[in-house]
């Protein structure tokens, strides 16, 4: 029999049976075989010798369409994600309007131009949102939302809602997702707003720069979200969901401080199912080495906070990782001084190259354990595995060819995506894929994007 397609004589890697030697085929957009190196033919053979085979990468935290729109996002980031293995992402989408009404808009926006597969997490923001759940999972195929705590009290100004999202609001939105009857996900924004807002201007209404002010550094958004305040906004907000027995389906984001992971360890320990993510900026960059680029709440912080998070990943506090990725260009980034500079950079594609580098490569966490944190947890988080995040007969062809040994300098021409910059420009980084594989169709190769443009899809769930 030949299949359409054939990855063969590489190492194939799964969190549920390690690694082997194997032979993998696809016909049309799942895998159909897997089979003994050198025992597959296919009308398209990609040669995996000395590399690796992986379950395509999982970027569960980005922005598209936050700055530059999203039919220009769904276009440029998902065409750059393929060089980074990225098969599939999730984007935390929020507006006030009514979802049901806005929604088609765009998915119109998207469906023609992602080159890998999506899906939404919506923010609520309003009571009305709320009351709009059941027929967002039923009619939109959306299940995972997101509790920004960082719009508490001032989501009337940015947004023109009537609701402060206090915890009367809270209360109702995690009681409503608990009363499903289908699997859904809380992704929870970790911010003491009392605690924030008072240390510093309000970063989420624009209050600008005042032109006499001296030059502020990184070191003014660090202290303005202290590493207590995120760590005690998971601990109380998770209290909550627990009240309903929804802890199990609450998603910690971008978990950023030590003390943060410590603190999601002992609730562990104590019986709780809260699930962690932390980002690859949190991972491989400090304060030290930042400047207007890498303006992001929360912030980057210490050596300390970052080997703590890579001691969370490896023993399993943190079960997946993400980038809080936006695309926004340069000269629109990079403002007076840091506080004053937009929120978020790009990365998603960095994301598997920075987690075998830093995380396989120094010996911090094994390969099984890189492909469990960057694919296989994730799909299993936002309810879509094993459709995605597994190499199994029967799933979704998005497969990864990564060449451990190779290193690269990041550039944005290497990226491909819609930015201008990087925030890990200049660094090399070691672990590169060579192939990235979308659903069956070839779609990245050493260098050259192969795939078509509009062949993603959104992933419509319950699965």
């Amino acid at each position: 029999m030949t299949h359409d397609l054939v990855v063969a004589n590489g190492t194939v890697v799964t969190p549920a049976r390690g690694a082997f030697k194997a032979d993998v085929a696809t016909d049309g957009e799942e895998i159909s075989a897997i089979a003994a190196p050198g025992t597959l033919s296919g009308d398209t053979v990609v040669d995996a010798t000395d590399a690796h085979v992986l379950p395509g990468a999982i970027d569960p935290h980005t922005h598209h369409g936050i700055y530059r729109g999203l039919e220009a996002d769904a276009e440029t980031e998902s065409r750059s994600d393929l060089v980074g293995g990225v098969t599939t992402i999730g984007n935390y989408f929020r507006r006030p309007g009514s979802y049901r009404e806005i929604m088609d808009d765009y998915f119109a926006e998207a469906e023609p131009n992602y080159y890998h597969d999506y899906f939404f997490s919506l923010g609520l923001l309003s009571f009305d949102h709320v009351g709009e759940i059941p027929a967002i999972i039923d009619e939109l195929g959306i299940t995972s939302f997101k509790w920004y705590k960082n719009y508490k009290d001032v989501a009337p100004e940015k947004f023109g809602v009537d609701c402060e999202m206090h915890d009367d609001w809270a209360d109702a939105f995690i009681q409503t997702l608990a009363d499903q009857d289908v699997p859904t996900t809380l992704g929870h924004h970790s911010e003491n707003m009392e605690i924030t807002s008072a240390r510093g201007d309000n970063p989420y209404i624009d209050a600008g720069v005042d032109a006499d002010r001296e030059y502020r550094d990184y070191d003014v958004l660090v202290d303005q979200f202290p590493d207590y305040a995120e760590a005690q906004s998971l601990t109380a907000s998770g209290s909550l969901a627990r009240q309903h027995d929804y802890d199990d389906d609450f998603y910690a984001v971008h978990v950023s401080a030590g003390r943060t992971a410590d603190e999601l360890a002992m609730l562990q320990e104590a019986g709780w199912e809260i699930t962690g993510e932390t980002c690859t900026h949190y991972l491989t960059l400090t304060a030290e080495d930042c400047d207007e680029r890498h303006n992001v709440n929360p912030p980057v912080r210490s050596r300390a906070d970052q080997e703590t998070l890579w001691n969370r990943v490896a023993d399993g506090t943190i079960s997946c990782i993400g980038t809080d990725h936006c695309a926004n260009l340069r000269d629109d980034k990079v403002g007076q001084d840091v506080p004053d500079s937009l929120p978020g950079f790009p990365s998603s594609a960095t994301l598997l190259p920075l987690i075998l580098s830093e995380g396989v490569a120094e010996n911090r966490i094994p390969l099984k354990r890189a492909v469990e944190v960057t694919s296989t947890n994730t799909a299993k988080a936002f309810d879509i595995y094993p459709k995605k995040g597994s190499l199994q007969i029967g799933t979704d062809a998005d497969l990864v060819i990564v060449d451990l040994e190779q290193t690269k300098t990041v550039t944005p021409d290497l990226l491909q995506g819609g930015a201008d910059y990087s925030p890990y420009e200049g660094r090399d980084v070691t672990g590169w894929p060579t192939h990235t594989i979308v659903r069956g169709q070839l779609a990245y190769e050493h260098g050259d994007i192969v795939g078509q443009r509009g062949h993603g899809t959104h992933i419509d769930r319950p699965i």
